[in-house]
């Protein structure tokens, strides 16, 4: 707060400085809103860094309420005159206005990302849901391997436990996971040794050049890849979440008709189409 009121302070010292010939009085609260879009103004060039003259940039401000650089000067050069009115009145107003705003910006930013978890929760789907997945033998390694395609672009959240009935230091084997792109190419690629018993999580963020998502949940090393085994996989789940903008994208169109073009802009039915057995006769 004390830097925005030196940076309006410093606003007015720079009016007071220059011309100071007659001309209309401002009244305090329009001249209040003045000094609120003047900060503004300030924190633009600050952050832009960019190199403007003087009270130039501050012209604009002055026509949109219908005064000149004139009518300012004189108004705040009259301050000094006038018992009844102080100048850092009107400067704590424009803050007061200033706070004001960024506590409602707080709030709209809040409730936008409530609104945005909330369309994600409402299009969040299962793609996968296996309760007991049991290998026994070693026909059943097939059930280990798990692809999900075409995914969407969004995040994949992997989840489910394992018991490992072997001894891992023997027979060890080996979790893999990962993202498939367009030409073959993985992405974001996670592989390590099983233990006795674990519960995995992993989460894939997917765009729109990925292909498939696959899940190796436990091989073994080609050497014992024929061999009789004991695994045991239960609650395996992978939920799909769309990204931020898609999710609120479709919340969007879910609740308001767009119509683009009027109905009378397309054929009435069956006025032009066909039966897909048809021949058209010329």
């Amino acid at each position: 707060m004390r830097r925005t009121l030196a940076i309006i302070t410093l606003l007015a010292a720079a009016v007071l400085l220059t011309d100071c010939r007659r001309k209309e009085v401002i009244p305090d609260d329009t001249l209040a809103d003045i000094f609120h879009d003047a900060f503004i103004v300030n924190s633009y060039v600050g952050v832009e860094r960019l190199d403007l003259d003087s009270l130039d940039i501050y012209e604009p401000i002055f026509d949109k309420y219908g005064y000149t650089s004139r009518d300012v000067r004189y108004t705040v050069a009259n301050f000094s005159r006038r018992k009844s009115a102080r100048l850092d009145a009107v400067v704590k107003q424009a803050i007061s206005r200033l706070e004001e705003e960024s506590d409602e910006l707080k709030r709209q930013v809040t409730i936008l990302d409530t609104v945005q978890e909330v369309s994600i929760r409402r299009y969040r789907r299962t793609v996968v849901d296996d309760s007991l997945i049991v290998v026994r033998k070693a026909a059943d390694s097939a059930k280990l391997r798990v692809e999900i395609s075409p995914i969407a672009t969004g995040t994949y959240n992997v989840s489910y436990d394992y018991e490992n009935n072997e001894d891992p230091t023997k027979y060890p084997r080996r979790i893999s996971m990962w993202v498939e792109r367009f030409g073959g190419g993985k992405f974001s690629n996670v592989s390590y040794r099983m233990r006795k018993k674990e519960s995995v999580y992993r989460n894939f963020t997917t765009d729109s050049t990925d292909t498939k998502i696959v899940l190796d949940l436990g091989s073994y090393d080609s050497k014992n890849r024929n061999r009789k085994q004991d695994l045991t996989i239960r609650n395996l789940k992978v939920t799909f979440s769309p990204s931020p903008e898609t999710a609120m994208d479709s919340m969007f169109r879910s609740y308001v008709d767009i119509r683009v073009f009027a109905d009378e802009f397309f054929p009435q039915k069956d006025s032009l189409a066909l039966p897909a057995d048809s021949a058209r006769v010329d």
